[in-house]
């Protein structure tokens, strides 16, 4: 009974692991390219598990307001190399 408990606690562990770990992979980073277009970078964030809240275009920059793992954070895209150049919690 003793290795019953011990293999149903591990599988949990390693069910909790990956789940964490699929999150972790589909988060943004500062570098990352997600696109120069609205479209695109709505597109790409969705893809990956973000909910967009707002999308504001500026000169230089397109900020994103998401909901990402139950927190919110503003991701600013440069508009000429489409690359995440800021990510802050919201």
């Amino acid at each position: 009974m003793t290795n019953m408990k011990s293999w149903v606690a591990g599988a949990a562990l390693g069910t909790a692991v990956m789940l964490a770990a699929g999150s972790a992979l589909a988060a943004v980073a500062v570098g990352d390219t997600l696109g120069t277009k609205v479209s695109e970078i709505a597109g790409q964030l969705e893809d990956k598990g973000y909910t967009i809240r707002e999308i504001d275009v500026s000169r230089s920059k397109i900020e994103v307001e998401v909901t990402f793992d139950g927190a919110d954070y503003e991701i600013d895209v440069d508009r000429t190399s489409g690359m995440v150049i800021k990510i802050e919690d919201d």
